[in-house]
């Protein structure tokens, strides 16, 4: 059965977990695609304002189901690295065409059905050539900025062997705009002795539907970082990318989530420890504002002699009608790997406030102190500049939080 027909089959499958979302209510647009990035001033302050990105100087702009990319920016070309829309470089490369679909399967759900079959292979193409060391964040961003639409987006990063990198990836929508869908199937691959950092901000909306399918690929002796943050309302977002890591591979996956409103936040990560001493650390911070429902997941299996790995879910409630429900899972199938997990889910300690308010802060003051530092993970290996602006919505949320 062709991929084709078996996405078709698979238009009614719903996630294996989640909330179900009918994708036949929303509108997809034709697939476009521009040589330059050219935005309107609601997307330019919308992704500025909510998640740090400047579309002007990004190196790939998505906004709906149209693109924007700069055509070889020189900081990029005289490193050799490619960025262009998908769709391009699969009309100009066999080299990108083999790497389709290979790590994510378009019949997993109704969601990578829809994007295989309509979404036009939109979405960002990275190649980083080996060996090079790129000094500079990659750039993307990508939003919806009208109601009851579809954004479809497939993104290839590959950073070959002896590489570096780092992509950073801003996904929101302008003021006003609540109801829509969102998919992004990533497929990442990290060659020999190379490295990839991936940071990734969310920032949606009530009615906002959010379903990224990712997978990566990790060479022996390779490292993959990932920085997740959601920090605003959403109807539902499901987010389980899965990292295959082989022989002395490294994964260090970090989320960082406040749920708001009456959003369902299911997110979590996946790894599979196939080469001999791979190691996985899967890292969350979860915060339940209001009515909001999160279930942080995090899953190791250990399939080699001397890999390791550790999961750590800390939860804190800070409305007595939200949910956390802490999800992790470790199976071992070879006796030489060495799998833990800790979870904790608890709420702000009167007593920490009250020591706060001892030495001169206010109520409000002191639950931001709390929630601030609850909420920092010091990832590796990020680029300052995504530090400075982790660190800004951090502090965002501690101050609304404590309102």
């Amino acid at each position: 059965m062709s991929l084709k027909e078996r996405a078709r089959k698979a238009l009614s499958k719903p996630s294996p977990y989640g909330v179900d979302v009918d994708v036949s209510s929303y509108t997809i647009e034709e697939p476009q695609v521009y040589g330059e990035v050219q935005v309107d001033k609601s997307v330019e302050e919308a992704a500025e304002s909510k998640v740090g990105i400047k579309p002007s100087v990004s190196q790939y702009v998505q906004v709906g189901q149209t693109a924007f990319y700069k055509l070889m920016e020189k900081s990029l070309e005289k490193y050799g690295v490619k960025v262009m829309p998908l769709n391009v470089a699969l009309e100009k490369s066999e080299f990108a065409r083999g790497l389709v679909w290979r790590l994510v399967s378009p019949d997993i759900d109704k969601y990578t059905a829809l994007t295989y079959l309509y979404g036009g292979e939109l979405g960002y193409f990275v190649y980083v050539p080996p060996e090079v060391k790129v000094p500079t964040p990659i750039y993307t961003c990508l939003v919806l900025r009208a109601e009851r639409k579809a954004m479809l987006a497939h993104n290839i990063v590959y950073v070959d062997d002896g590489a570096e990198a780092h992509v950073v990836t801003g996904c929101t929508i302008p003021h006003g705009v609540k109801g829509g869908l969102h998919v992004g199937i990533s497929e990442f691959y990290v060659g020999k002795n190379a490295r990839l950092t991936f940071s990734m901000i969310h920032s949606w909306a009530e009615g906002m539907h959010i379903r990224p399918r990712t997978a990566v690929k990790v060479g022996e002796g390779g490292e993959y970082v990932s920085y997740y943050m959601i920090y605003s309302p959403v109807s539902s977002i499901q987010l389980f990318p899965r990292t295959t890591l082989e022989r002395e591979a490294k994964l260090y996956a970090a989320s960082v989530i406040a749920g708001k409103a009456r959003g369902n936040y299911d997110i979590g990560a996946k790894a599979q420890l196939e080469g001999a001493k791979s190691s996985a650390e899967i890292v969350s911070r979860v915060v339940a504002f209001e009515d909001s429902e999160i279930y942080a997941r995090g899953d190791i299996e250990g399939l080699a002699s001397e890999s390791r790995g550790h999961i750590e879910c800390l939860g804190l409630l800070a409305s007595p009608k939200a949910i956390i429900s802490s999800i992790p899972t470790v199976t071992s199938r070879n006796p030489q790997s060495i799998l833990s997990h800790e979870a904790a889910i608890g709420v702000i300690a009167r007593e920490e406030i009250e020591y706060l308010e001892s030495k001169g802060f206010t109520e409000e003051e002191a639950k931001s102190i709390i929630i601030r530092g609850f909420m920092s993970i010091e990832a590796p290996g990020l680029p300052e500049i995504v530090k400075t602006q982790a660190r800004r919505l951090i502090d965002y949320i501690a101050r609304s939080g404590a309102l």
